[in-house]
C-alpha cells in the first residue's frame, strides 16, 4: 500500500534520500514496510554506513551504525517489531519493517542516514481498520401504515479512524435532514458507529447506510426495503382496489337478483298462460264431443219421428221421416 511517488529529502551534501511523499497506510495488525532509500556511490559498504529512525513520539531511536544493530536502543513499544532489511543495505534501501501494527504506531517516521556525509527524510505513517458489515433496524417496526414517523438505525463496528456515513434513498439520492450520527471508541481504540435517519414512511421504499472509511479508502454498506408487507392497513392505492371490489360485487350481486326476479315473473306467466291454454282445449273437447240424438216414433219426440244430428259447433238437424226414407233409399243405390 505504499505510494512510489518520491519526494527529495533535505540533503547536507551529495546523498539524496528519498521516501514517498503520501502516507504509508498499515493496517491494523499486519506488517508495514516504511520507505527510505538512496543510490549510493561505486564502493559502498555498509561497513560506513550508520542508519537512524527516529520514531514518533519516542525519546530512543531504532538504529545501525557501522554494520550493527542497535537493538539496546530500542523503546518498549517497537522492541522486536521493527528492522531493516540487511541484505538490502548495500543496495541503498534504508526501508524498515514494521510488524503488527498498533494504532499507537500512528505518526511521522524520520530516517537518518550518514554516509560521510549526512541526509534525512520523513515518511508518515496511517493506521486504518476496517469497519464491520453495517446492520439496519426499523423502529418502530409493527403496526405501521403510511405516512408514520420511522427511525432507520445504523449499527457498524471495530473500524479506525472515524468513518464517514453517508445515506442514500432507493434512487441514490443522497438524504442529508434529520440524521444523527454518533462514535465511540472502546479499549482499543477501535470505533462503534450508530447513525440514525427519522422519515416519514412511505408505501414503498429502501433506505442504504454507506460507511466510508478515510484512511483504507473503503466502503461498506447494507439497505432495508420498507413494502406494503410490513404495513398493518393498505397504501392508497390498494384501498382503492378494494372499494371498487366491493362496489363491482355489490352490483353483480343486485344484477343477480334482479335477473332471478324477472325470470321468476315470466316462468308464472308462462304457468298462467298454459292453464288458461289447457282450459280453453278442455272446453272445446267436450263441445266437440257432444252425442247425436236420434228419435224415433213413439220415443216421446213431439215431431213424431224427427232425428236430430249435433255437430260440433252447430245446432242440432232435424230429420223427417220422409227425409230419413230418401236417404236409406239412396244409399242403397249408392250400394248396388
Amino acid at each position: 500500500m505504499t505510494d512510489i511517488s518520491l519526494s527529495s529529502a533535505t540533503s547536507l551534501e551529495a546523498i539524496d534520500l528519498r521516501v514517498p511523499e503520501l502516507p504509508v497506510i498499515g493496517l491494523l495488525d499486519k506488517d508495514v514496510i516504511l520507505p527510505c532509500w538512496f543510490t549510493p556511490s561505486e564502493g559502498f559498504t555498509p561497513k560506513n554506513l550508520s542508519v537512524f529512525w527516529k520514531l514518533p513520539n519516542q525519546q530512543q531511536d531504532y538504529g545501525f551504525v557501522l554494520g550493527e544493530d542497535l537493538q539496546e536502543n530500542q523503546s518498549p513499544q517497537y522492541k522486536d517489531r521493527i528492522s531493516l532489511f540487511h541484505e538490502e543495505l548495500s543496495k541503498g534501501n534504508m526501508s524498515v519493517l514494521l510488524q503488527q501494527v498498533r494504532l499507537t504506531d500512528e505518526g511521522i517516521y524520520t530516517c537518518f542516514v550518514n554516509v560521510q556525509n549526512s541526509s534525512s527524510a520523513s515518511v508518515s505513517l496511517q493506521v486504518g481498520a476496517p469497519f464491520t458489515k453495517p446492520t439496519l433496524h426499523l423502529e418502530p417496526s409493527e403496526a405501521l401504515k403510511p405516512g408514520d414517523q420511522v427511525t432507520v438505525t445504523c449499527h457498524t463496528y471495530d473500524g479506525y479512524p472515524e468513518a464517514n456515513i453517508l445515506w442514500q434513498n432507493g434512487e441514490g439520492q443522497n438524504m442529508t435532514e434529520n440524521i444523527t450520527t454518533s462514535q465511540v471508541a472502546n479499549e482499543k481504540g477501535l470505533f462503534h458507529v450508530q447513525s440514525s435517519l427519522s422519515v416519514i414512511l412511505e408505501t414503498s421504499d429502501t433506505y442504504t447506510c454507506l460507511v466510508f472509511n478515510p484512511v483504507l479508502q473503503d466502503v461498506t454498506h447494507a439497505s432495508l426495503t420498507v413494502t406494503g408487507q410490513h404495513l398493518s392497513f393498505p397504501p392508497l392505492v390498494l384501498w382503492v382496489t378494494v372499494g371498487l371490489s366491493i362496489c363491482l360485487l355489490c352490483l353483480l350481486v343486485a344484477l343477480a337478483c334482479v335477473c332471478r326476479k324477472h325470470l321468476k315473473q315470466t316462468c308464472e306467466e308462462e304457468q298462467e298462460n298454459a292453464g288458461n291454454e289447457e282450459h280453453e282445449e278442455n272446453g272445446e273437447l267436450k263441445t266437440a264431443m257432444q252425442p247425436l240424438k236420434v228419435t224415433s216414433p213413439g220415443e216421446g219426440d213431439s215431431q213424431g219421428g224427427e232425428i236430430e244430428r249435433r255437430t260440433m259447433d252447430s245446432p242440432p238437424v232435424t230429420f223427417s221421416e220422409e227425409e230419413r226414407k230418401q236417404s236409406f233409399d239412396d244409399d242403397a243405390e249408392c250400394l248396388e
